[in-house]
């Protein structure tokens, strides 16, 4: 028989995190603990009140199939047992790490999977003023990031990216609107791609029909079609660009 427990955690962020749907000063998770013959397994979630999501919500969706689980519910099982979401992802790897704790060996052993030597991961770039977010990349910089995701919302869009290229010339630089962007958005950051040469746009379009946008298009000259956006694009080709 199993043990279930689901609790509520805070950790104090060093600064505020700003993006376009809001800032927080923390965050908050819920985690979930399953615990079977004296060895127990961890899980966390972090509820995302975009999709309908809450600490108060997601504890209750774990709690309603606290029983299944109590009784040996597998992961398999509990994908019907919940809908995509914090709540399942949570108990996903819960169960996922009481596995690999009861037999002795990690996760990617139970997969037969090698960990990579090496991970590079992308560190943020809060929304500030062009001048902040320039020194917040540069100071990134120094301590060895060179993956940098620049969040942004609507207003300063090309102002904030060249500013930060001007400060890290040479950093990879991912932009993340959180879907804050109308076409114009996109027109705005392609107008500054051949300054900040940006490479990637993720989550950058609001709920809109993209029927009713106006599409930008990019020819660049090393590749045989054109692309979508300019993060497919040649890094050092400018392209030429219309609408």
């Amino acid at each position: 028989m199993r043990n279930l427990r689901v609790y509520e955690e805070a950790w104090p962020l060093h600064t505020p995190f700003v993006i376009a749907r809001g800032s927080r000063s923390e965050a908050k998770v819920v985690v979930v603990e399953v615990e079977e013959n004296g060895v127990k397994g961890v899980g966390e979630c972090t509820p995302y009140p975009r999709y309908g999501e809450s600490i108060a919500s997601v504890m209750a969706q774990i709690l309603t199939i606290g029983e299944q689980l109590e009784s040996g519910a597998t992961r398999e099982q509990l994908q019907h047992l919940l809908p995509a979401g914090a709540a399942r992802n949570a108990v996903d790897c819960a169960l996922w790490d009481l596995q690999a704790r009861s037999v002795g060996k990690s996760i990617p052993q139970l997969l037969g999977v090698a960990l990579p030597n090496r991970v590079v991961t992308a560190q943020t770039v809060v929304i500030g003023t062009p001048e902040q977010m320039a020194a917040s990349a540069a100071a990134l910089w120094e301590k060895g990031a060179r993956l940098l995701k620049v969040k942004l919302d609507d207003r300063l869009i090309s102002e904030r990216l060249i500013a930060i290229r001007s400060a890290v010339p040479e950093a990879t630089l991912i932009v993340d609107a959180n879907e804050s962007w109308h076409s114009d958005g996109w027109r705005r950051a392609a107008s500054c791609w051949p300054i900040s040469g940006w490479r990637c746009l993720s989550s950058r379009c609001r709920r809109t029909p993209m029927r009713r946008w106006r599409i930008l298009f990019i020819r660049c000259p090393s590749a045989p079609t054109r692309a979508a956006t300019p993060a497919t694009a040649c890094r050092g080709c400018a392209g030429a660009m219309r609408w």
